[in-house]
């Protein structure tokens, strides 16, 4: 009886047996089986990047995402960049996936971004040349327009370069006529320097062949008449109230007619009657019948110019008049109050501070040489 029963209690405990080991099989299949799926979604996690927007200019803003072309997943990110300090920066990406599990993968990536600062300072001059005369007060500074940097705005003066500042060198003497230069250099905080210059021409003091006058605020030039070399010189008031700053030079034509002296002028006329039935623009009356007009005219026309006498200018060709082209005599006739002194004199070898202008001369085969090149009527055919 006895080897009965243990013959039947035998086929139980081996199914009992056999039942564990199947399910630790399954059990370590399963787990295996979970963690290949972790894997595979694991590496399923991609990310193609720019590597060049992983360098930031200084001050500009940085989106952290931006580098990032294409991903797979879900993505976040970790890290700030602050784009107004200069140097390296340490983001991460982290890109996550849910497997057939349900389980979650992620997947880390690091990344530097550069911040670096590659914008100098901007320095603007209001001119790139300048002139003075010989004599006068100048401070470089006053053609400095602004000197600043891109992105933190506007530096100091400084007597040493340092950062963010601006220093000047300049060794100008306006006393002494030259050419002198005026050097600017900029540093900003992130030590990215620029430098420029202009130059300062210092002109001598014009030469002045009289004894300049007293000046009057209703009168704000003074008129020398050179009749041996046709030059008109125009004066206005230096800082002490004389007519001693050359303004204004022009060409003329003067006469056997024309006087010498001083005088001061008594009317003007839009148009005017002139000896031999011409008519002239732009008339100021100088003294009896001296007057300043433009080149004569066959008839009260702006288009109706003697273009012959016109190429004359320069020469003594007038009955006696300060004859001048229309933009020369209207500058006088708009500018110089009835009142002016006019003073007529000879010199035949120095026509004046500001020297003797070239005359235009008129083409007299062009159709439109009725007309003065210099007269600003809206309808002058040489505009």
């Amino acid at each position: 009886m006895a080897n009965k029963k243990k013959i039947k209690i035998l086929p139980l405990a081996c199914i009992l047996v056999l039942l564990i080991a199947a399910a630790g099989g399954y059990l370590i299949y399963r787990s295996i089986q979970k963690k290949n799926a972790l894997q595979a979604a694991k590496d399923s996690l991609t990310i193609e990047v720019n590597e060049e927007m992983l360098n930031a200019e200084y001050g500009e803003p940085f989106d952290i995402n931006s580098f990032v072309k294409s991903h797979t997943g879900e993505m976040k990110t970790e890290g700030e960049v602050d784009s107004k300090k200069t140097g390296d920066t340490e983001i991460k990406v982290i890109l996550s996936t849910v497997d057939s599990y349900n389980q979650t993968a992620e997947k880390e990536f690091t990344y530097t971004v550069h911040v670096s600062d590659t914008k100098k300072p901007v320095i603007v001059f209001k001119e790139t040349a300048l002139t003075i005369t010989e004599g006068d007060e100048f401070d470089p500074e006053t053609n400095i327009d602004s000197i600043k940097d891109p992105v933190d705005g506007e530096l100091k003066k400084a007597d040493t370069l340092e950062t963010g500042t601006w220093t000047l060198q300049s060794d100008i003497d306006p006393a002494v006529p030259g050419e002198y230069t005026v050097t600017v250099k900029a540093m900003d905080i992130n030590d990215n320097t620029e430098e420029a210059s202009f130059t300062v021409t210092v002109e001598e003091q014009p030469y002045l062949d009289f004894e300049p006058v007293m000046g009057s605020a209703d009168y704000p030039y003074y008129i020398r008449i050179n009749r041996a070399l046709n030059v008109v010189n125009i004066y206005t008031m230096d800082e002490q109230g004389y007519y001693s700053v050359p303004y204004k030079a022009m060409v003329c034509s003067t006469g056997d007619a024309t006087p010498l002296g001083s005088y001061n002028t008594t009317a003007k006329y839009r148009w005017l009657s002139l000896y031999g039935g011409v008519y002239g623009q732009y008339a100021t009356r100088i003294v009896g019948a001296i007057l300043f007009h433009s080149v004569p005219y066959f008839t009260e026309n702006p288009a109706d110019l003697e273009f012959d006498e016109y190429n004359k200018l320069g020469t003594a060709a007038s009955m006696g008049c300060v004859r001048l082209c229309v933009s020369d005599v209207l500058w006088i006739y708009e500018n110089c109050p009835v009142g002016t002194t006019v003073e007529f004199y000879d010199d035949y070898e120095y026509p004046g501070p500001m020297g003797k202008p070239v005359p235009i001369t008129i083409d007299t085969s062009d159709e439109r040489r009725g007309w003065d090149p210099t007269d600003p009527d809206p309808d002058n055919p040489w505009n």
